[in-house]
């Protein structure tokens, strides 16, 4: 027998492990075995056990406020102890410290951690809370819009389905109940559910030769939704560098990672972030690879298996069922598989995936080749390039903010930038003649679109 979720051995006794009976009780139950070595070996606990087996139930009685079935055993003239915990109804605390089981290990409870194992007991999950407050009208039209566009599309919904008042939709969503918006109805569709949830958007940055060397950033506030399309654009546009080559006379434009497997990877950032964190997801992008990171690690019972076959695990199962019936994910636990095809597909390493500060962690490094080229071990048939690379600053900010919102017009601009009106006149001009930016429509009700 090994040790695992609902599994532990212990030498001896010290009062210390009150605080893993506590663990046990707040999450799965489970086992404790005193006078056991790591690999289960059995000890025995010498003149020590009867007088232990006589004050522990007591002891945890008092310490804890549970009740455990506690046995005095033999195994070849070795006296041992099991110590059964059951997972309670209610969160337990030692000290007044609530603990939980994890794997193998122990430790205290976070206080978004707290807050679930509260919402749990009680039958509900942080992501089906109402948010007083907020309205529907409040929720951006736009994003509502946009995705039963995406639910149609994908034939996750049907036309009947969707086409209804926005009320009765999310009530079919299960997203509004009671008179009241779920924090998931704002995550998902508010303009800005930062105001509400703090941390619900998105950092950016390129970094130069160490993580000081920031050379230039973005952050993506605005719905899930959103977020979920406008990320992937900003990072390909602004800043990962392509290897272009020919083959015959078709173009290739080869990247650190494919779109395909990097728009994976941010469907599931957002979909499975701990929101309750408050911290933001951060996406790291240097010349040689991109990290990116999300708070809410991965659950132990996979997280040595993110590219085998496992069942989903939703960390907010609302967000999930819209990300599903938008087409941007599966409901299989299939996405780390996909990831996988479409990186050996493309000829790059497949992400390294970890369970790192408190979160995870996605590495994604390019192929042999684009490193060569970049780094000049090899002749390239093009240079890596970015297409903003020669651009200056003022004109990377006016591109950024017209991924963000393409209906954005020059006022706005010069608003947010916090520019004259002449400058930002002649900057957008020079990107029209560069052919990376055109207006479609008149000025009033037209937007901008991105042509590079």
């Amino acid at each position: 027998m090994f040790e695992n979720q609902e599994v532990e051995f212990k030498k001896i006794w010290k009062d210390d492990w009150l605080e893993w009976i506590c663990g046990f009780a707040n999450t799965t139950g489970g086992i404790m075995y005193i006078g056991a070595d790591d690999n289960g070996n059995i000890i025995g606990l010498g003149n020590l056990a009867q007088d232990l087996f006589d004050k522990l139930p007591g002891k945890i009685k008092d310490s804890l406020g549970i009740i455990t079935e506690i046995e005095l055993k033999s195994n070849n003239n070795l006296e041992y102890i099991t110590i059964k915990i059951d997972k309670y109804p209610v969160p337990i605390s030692y000290h007044g410290k609530f603990y939980l089981r994890m794997g193998r290990s122990n430790h205290e409870a976070t206080p978004s951690e707290y807050d679930r194992l509260v919402l749990e007991r009680f039958g509900k999950t942080w992501d089906t809370m109402p948010i007083p407050n907020v309205t529907i009208d409040d929720l951006d039209k736009g994003s509502i819009k946009r995705f039963k566009e995406l639910a149609v599309e994908n034939k996750r919904l049907t036309p009947e389905f969707v086409n209804v008042d926005d009320k009765t939709l999310l009530e079919k969503l299960s997203l509004y109940e009671n008179g009241y918006l779920t924090t998931s109805a704002v995550l998902l569709f508010h303009q800005d559910p930062d105001k509400y949830i703090s941390g619900a958007y998105t950092r950016i940055a390129f970094f130069g030769k160490s993580d000081a060397d920031i050379k230039y950033q973005d952050e993506i506030y605005g719905s899930l939704i959103t977020q979920a399309e406008k990320i992937v654009e900003l990072v390909y546009f602004k800043y990962l560098k392509a290897l272009i080559y020919f083959k015959g006379m078709q173009r290739i434009d080869e990247y650190i990672i494919p779109q395909h497997a990097f728009r994976e990877i941010i469907y599931n950032a957002l979909q499975h972030k701990d929101y309750n964190s408050h911290i933001p997801i951060q996406i790291k992008v240097y010349d040689d690879y991109i990290n990116i990171w999300n708070y809410g690690e991965i659950p132990k019972e996979i997280e040595n298996k993110v590219y085998s076959a496992h069942p989903s695990m939703p960390r907010n199962e609302k967000i999930s069922q819209a990300f599903f019936r938008a087409g941007f994910v599966e409901s299989w636990g299939t996405g780390t598989q996909r990831i996988e095809e479409y990186c050996k597909d493309y000829g790059v390493p497949v992400p390294e995936i970890v369970n790192e500060f408190n979160g995870v962690s996605v590495k994604c490094k390019p192929s042999e080749n684009y490193l060569k080229v970049l780094h000049g071990h090899s002749e390239p048939v093009n240079e890596p390039v970015n297409e903003l690379a020669n651009l200056s600053k003022d004109e990377r900010n006016i591109i950024s903010l017209i991924i963000e919102n393409n209906k954005i017009t020059q006022d706005e601009i010069t608003q947010k930038l916090d520019l004259s009106k002449s400058t930002i006149k002649r900057n957008v001009i020079k990107l029209k003649e560069k052919g990376i930016i055109e207006r479609i429509g008149a000025d009033k009700n037209g937007y901008w679109k991105v042509l590079k």
